[in-house]
């Protein structure tokens, strides 16, 4: 299934389940029943509301995307290949935590269009608007395979599937999870606004789900 049947098969999933709610709620109040109340109810709705608007808008952005477009700053190369990745990655669990923030480790190589991209969407002014108060970011240079991989193996990322791969702690130092399923390898073909999706349900739901799921 492509990712656009993905989009619809999805609204219309979550569209179902707003007019099955809004026919049950119809259908209590004419009984005068309730199961539970009307407050809860409320809440409910207002939640399938959002939900529904929120996969209406990302697919719009799929329909109308056109493809890898991410125009990168020459210098801003995000892997550093001399840096101390140990030290980077104990510095910014260290910091995640005194800050209350989650952490997101990130293994990739700068001649990665997928990573860069990656590093362009998680800069973007969506993504920082909101994880800028709630994360750490930790890029970890694999150069060409041959680098820093036993800090891989021992934070369980598994370089097999490609890169960018990340593993993401939360703010008490706990591991959430990882990309390992390739999430994130093919990041070239996202927008920002899933990838502002991506990290908002780390932090809301410690959900790891690849950026264009429909949830």
């Amino acid at each position: 299934m492509s990712a656009f049947s993905k989009y619809r098969a999805g609204l219309a999933f979550v569209g179902g389940i707003f007019i099955g709610v809004v026919i049950c709620l119809a259908a209590l109040r004419v009984s005068d029943f309730a199961l539970i109340s009307q407050q809860d109810l409320d809440e409910q709705l207002h939640e399938i509301v959002a939900l529904r608007d929120e996969n209406r808008e990302l697919l719009d952005d799929l329909f109308n995307y056109q493809g890898p477009n991410a125009v990168f700053d020459p210098d801003d190369l995000p892997y550093n290949p001399d840096a101390d990745a140990r030290a980077a990655v104990a510095a910014g669990r260290e910091e995640a935590k005194v800050d209350g923030k989650f952490l997101m480790v990130t293994f990739g190589a700068n001649w990665c269009v997928d990573c860069r991209t990656l590093h362009h969407h998680l800069n973007s002014e969506d993504v920082q608007a909101f994880a800028g108060d709630v994360f750490e970011f930790v890029n970890v240079d694999v150069g060409k395979f041959n680098r820093n991989r036993e800090l891989a193996i021992e934070l369980g990322i598994d370089l097999q599937r490609g890169i960018p791969v990340a593993t993401f702690f939360a703010p008490d130092g706990q591991v959430i999870g990882t990309t390992n399923d390739g999430q994130l390898e093919p990041a070239r073909y996202y927008t920002s606004k899933q990838i502002l999706k991506f990290v908002r349900d780390i932090v809301e739901k410690s959900l790891i789900s690849a950026p264009d799921s429909v949830q």
